[in-house]
């Protein structure tokens, strides 16, 4: 018997005919036996001959995941055609050309399909035959003879496969059924998937991976196949648990959505969340060192919800090995594996019982693997493609003395691993001539759940079509859900701050230098490769597009506690804009911290209340803004959206609670207490770190004043309170960050060590209201411009709040500089480090007794002010 997909399918059935093939969901779950499926496929193949189709003709599939995609597919090939699976959401167009170029005589396609299928055909001789019409005989008819299949070589081509197109340009990739059957024996004689495993299929059929693992694979060892009724998480679910699906075959991103979902919910466990989380990690130990799988009964619960699944097989794109790390440290196993469409497309499979998380695995019986001089993967072995559809140059380029040329770039290691590190087009050729990765980069920066997805890109491309630039850039899709659910009030903010904290640990030449927000998930295959050559026109276009003009919105300007709304985001802006109640504050209009400080003080004076302290975190677009105002008692009065100053803002008395934290009162045990605390912080880093203090003549003997230090170490601030003499420091309070001064203890020390605990972000206008209401007092104030502590020791831009503050309460400034604290006690260091410290005061800056500042433009002239005072600072480093 010859090694055809026919053969081996008659084979299988014969031997399996009272065995399930497939469970699909029609209304209710249905099975098919082989026996059933094998004379469906038959009476089909009978159809067809009788309709004139010969060997070497061309057929098309175009339609989603079910039996009889299957069975027409096998029908075309028994019948000694050759098949072309097309991808169902092509459009009209797409579709027309991909038909045009194979040649097929016929199109397969469904209810779903059919109008893009017909739109495509018009005008052609090309039939259709729709598998929920009456084209579709679903038995045998006196009319049709006993079906016998021509003869059929190995060698024959069974599929013509038009490869995805992630550089825009898709090839039609010819595959003999040699290629196909000697691939799915290696992979059945891996021993991985048995003749008594259900595998889910839930990735279209027309990519060869699923092709090849969710039908072949199952078909030709007997066993069954279950099809997803959809590809939404509870539709998967059932499908696992009513079915008994034990092998689920995925794309990394399945994998990162179940893996993100479990430890989510693990997250909603309160007081018990971080014990399951600490035994995820000592269970994931166990796995990794000694194989031990503790997981699954530690997260027993989590297994029940996906019944009797062994194993999650991962392929189509890399799959990040943390997400197999967590998986498994949960319980499950997760086998990763390697291939191209042009293999057929398995080559590299993780054993079992030998998995290296971040590798493709080994090379199957029959596959040579070789890296070239550059870097480059090339394949050698049956499954190796015939070449490109009527493409001859195409195949010349990538097959060379009989190897593959993949355009992957990787690596073996000692134990013949196989290890992806990118593609070798997508490298991008800096100008100084290195070689970046964008995988490696991307994966560097997917630090934070802030970030849903991220695409590096050049920032430009040369005539010869290499990707060369001075740096690279980014495309980020920010988690808006995230952000609202973590109380993140400014996404830009925050991200910067992420993006400088992986920064840090990158060589310069890795480093993003800019990114682009965008709202909208990035263009990826179906099997969720980034589409990088769209993700750069994304960039242009976001740079060289003029706004499209806009329509009003009616029914937020027929609300007339949207059009308040409106009324005051049109006074902050530059130009008289139209507001949509989809508009995001920040990626659509713009706004930044202290943008959203005069926002809601805005709204608190048009609506005549006070909103609470989270109303920042809690709202992310104008309709969002709309909702939460609904709810708040007295938002009725007529508007009041004349522009306010700053004096204003700054003005409103901070509560009665928010005073009594400062602490300007202590008892005498207090005075004592905060005395000996400081002696003790003297002589500590006196003795410890040789402290020398410089310019103490350039404080003002009376406040208020604002002491601003450039900021690199947690140690900044006991270092100013040590400076200074014990008289000054008892009327000298220091901005701290929120999250390590509140709740008992910490919130007593707090008021014990003049720290004022704020959110610069979150509560943002508390903190200057706070900061105004002590200068008021006469008292002053050591705040840190930069907003938090540097990634690498040099002075970070300063904010424009300190610029605000100054100016509007025309206060006197003391530029410092501290030395040495970033080598003392860096970022991420748990110890402290020998280093000589020495902090420098530079020359007061007391602002003019100017005119209250106006809004002009971007509020010039706070940043100027604020620019200024880092040049102070820098100065005072000696490095200015």
């Amino acid at each position: 018997m010859s090694n055809t997909i026919s053969s081996l399918f008659r084979s299988a059935a014969e031997a399996h005919k009272d065995h399930i093939l497939f469970h699909y969901f029609r209304d209710s779950w249905k099975i098919m036996t082989y026996a059933g499926f094998f004379a469906l496929a038959e009476h089909m193949a009978s159809h067809l001959r009788q309709s004139g189709l010969v060997k070497g003709d061309r057929a098309a599939i175009i339609s989603e995941n079910r039996p009889e995609w299957c069975a027409s597919y096998l029908a075309v090939v028994m019948c000694g055609g050759i098949a072309v699976p097309i991808d169902m959401q092509l459009g009209v167009e797409e579709i027309k050309n991909l038909l045009q170029d194979s040649g097929a005589r016929l199109v397969f396609c469904s209810s779903r399909t059919e109008p893009n299928v017909s739109g495509a055909i018009a005008g052609s001789a090309i039939k259709t035959m729709n598998f929920d019409g009456n084209d579709i005989p679903r038995q045998r008819t006196a009319c049709f003879p006993p079906f016998l299949p021509p003869e059929q070589s190995p060698e024959d081509i069974a599929s013509i496969i038009y490869t995805s197109g992630t550089t825009g340009n898709p090839k039609g990739v010819m595959l003999t059924h040699n290629n196909f059957c000697s691939d799915a024996v290696a992979v059945m004689g891996a021993g991985v998937v048995t003749k008594d495993d259900n595998v889910l299929s839930v990735l279209p059929l027309h990519h060869t991976y699923p092709f090849m693992c969710t039908f072949l694979v199952p078909l030709f060892l007997g066993g069954t196949i279950t099809f997803s009724p959809g590809l939404k998480a509870p539709d998967i679910a059932a499908s696992i648990k009513e079915n008994g699906v034990t092998v689920v075959v995925g794309v990394p991103r399945l994998f990162e959505t179940i893996r993100n979902g479990i430890f989510a919910k693990i997250r909603e466990k309160g007081k018990i969340a971080d014990i399951l989380t600490g035994l995820a990690r000592i269970s994931g130990k166990l796995r990794r060192k000694f194989d031990i799988n503790a997981g699954r009964l530690l997260f027993r619960q989590v297994h029940r919800n996906f019944g009797a699944v062994r194993f999650f097989a991962s392929g189509g794109a890399k799959l990040d090995p943390p997400v197999m790390e967590d998986l498994e440290s949960l319980g499950f196993t997760v086998l990763e594996g390697y291939g191209l469409t042009e293999t057929s497309p398995v080559i590299t499979f993780n054993p079992p019982d030998k998995r290296k998380p971040g590798s493709a695995g080994k090379p199957l019986p029959g596959v040579a693997i070789r890296i070239g001089d550059d870097g480059e993967i090339r394949v050698k072995g049956p499954m190796v493609m015939k070449g490109y559809y009527r493409n001859p140059a195409a195949t010349a380029e990538v097959i060379k003395d009989g190897e593959l040329l993949t355009g992957d770039i990787g690596a073996l290691d000692h134990d013949g691993y196989l290890f992806i590190t990118g593609r070798k087009k997508e490298v991008i050729i800096l100008s100084s001539g290195k070689n970046v990765y964008p995988e490696d980069v991307e994966k560097a920066y997917m630090v934070t759940p802030l970030i849903k997805e991220l695409c590096v890109v050049p920032s430009s491309r040369d005539a010869g079509g290499l990707d060369t630039a001075d740096s690279i850039r980014a495309v980020i899709v920010p988690d808006l859900e995230y952000a609202k659910k973590a109380s993140i009030g400014n996404i830009t903010e925050e991200l910067t701050w992420k993006i400088n904290e992986a920064s840090s640990k990158l060589p310069e030449y890795m480093r993003i230098k800019g990114y682009v927000l965008y709202p909208e998930p990035l263009p990826r295959t179906p099997l969720g490769k980034l589409r990088r050559f769209m993700v750069s026109g994304i960039i242009r276009e976001q740079m060289q597009k003029e706004k499209p003009e806009r329509q009003a919105d009616t029914a937020l300007e027929g609300d007339p506690i949207g059009k308040k709304v409106a009324e005051s985001i049109r006074t902050l802006m530059e130009e008289d804009i139209i507001v949509h109640a989809s508009d995001n504050l920040e990626l659509d209009l713009g706004f930044d911290s202290l943008t959203k400080v005069e926002f809601i003080t805005l709204l608190e004076n048009a609506f005549s209340i006070t909103v609470p302290d989270t109303f920042i975190a809690e709202i992310q677009t104008v309709g969002d803004v709309v909702s939460a105002l609904r709810g708040y008692r007295g938002a009725g009065r007529i508007p009041d959206t004349g522009a306010l100053s700053w004096r204003e803002i700054l003005e409103k008395e901070p509560t009665p609670e928010d005073a009594r934290k400062i602490g300007y009162s202590h008892g005498f045990i207090e005075l004592a207490a905060v005395f000996v605390i400081l002696l003790a912080l003297k002589v500590l880093f006196k003795t410890v770190f040789r402290l020398e203090v410089k310019g103490m003549e350039n404080i003002p003997g009376e406040g208020p004043f604002v002491i601003t230090p450039n900021h690199a170490s947690y140690l900044d601030g006991f270092l100013i309170a040590a400076s200074v003499p014990f008289k000054m420091f008892r009327k000298l309070y220091i901005l701290g960050m929120r999250q390590f001064f509140t709740g008992g203890f910490k919130a007593w020390f707090a008021r014990l060590a003049h720290v004022i605990p704020i959110d610069a972000e979150t509560y943002l206008h508390k903190a200057l209201q706070m900061s105004a209401y002590v200068l008021r007092s006469g008292r002053s104030l050591c705040v840190f411009p930069e907003g938090g502590r540097s990634f690498d020791g040099s002075v970070m831009p300063f904010k424009k709040g300190i610029g605000v503050l100054a100016l509007e309460l025309n206060a006197t400034v003391v530029p410092a500089y501290i030395d040495g604290a970033f080598k003392a006690l860096p970022r991420e260091a748990k110890f402290l480090r020998p280093a000589r410290i020495r902090v420098t005061f530079g020359k007061a800056l007391t602002p003019s007794a100017a005119a209250p500042a106006k809004r002009t433009g971007a509020g010039d002239i706070y940043q100027s002010f604020a620019d200024g005072l880092r040049h102070e600072v820098v100065t005072l480093s000696g490095k200015g």
